[in-house]
């Protein structure tokens, strides 16, 4: 490590290019790569849950109703560090209206290997 702390691998890109942000991110180490795709998978997530209480019209109080869930839950879902179950987020998706897609994806090609609807998780009336 340089003085500062920082890595001298790391070194600024060029204020203002294009890629100062995949510039930086090249320099990561296999770990911090693993770090940085688990944080944007669990950003997606809690946004996906978010838009779909939104594009239904519902407030938290009203999506937590729906869903037998106190607003507290909701609110946590719509936060990248929940970590929800997946039994939780069908039922809940499911209270909304919705289902849950899954896909296989092979990571390097990209290709779609299998996708499936998953039912939702029947909540108590």
């Amino acid at each position: 490590m340089a003085a500062g702390g920082q890595d001298p691998r790391r070194e600024a890109p060029e204020a203002g290019s294009p890629d100062d942000i995949d510039a930086y991110v090249a320099t990561f180490d296999a770990e911090e790569r693993r770090q940085l795709i688990a944080a944007e998978a669990a950003v997606d997530l809690a946004i996906l849950l978010h838009r779909a209480r939104e594009r239904r019209g519902l407030s938290q109080r009203a999506a937590a109703e729906l869903a037998g869930l106190r607003q507290q839950a909701v609110s946590r879902f719509e936060r990248p560090g929940a970590n929800p179950q997946l039994a939780s987020i069908r039922a809940y998706l499911g209270a909304l209206g919705y289902g849950l897609a899954i896909r296989a994806v092979d990571l390097e090609t990209g290709e779609t290997s299998a996708e499936t609807l998953v039912p939702p998780v029947a909540t108590a009336p």
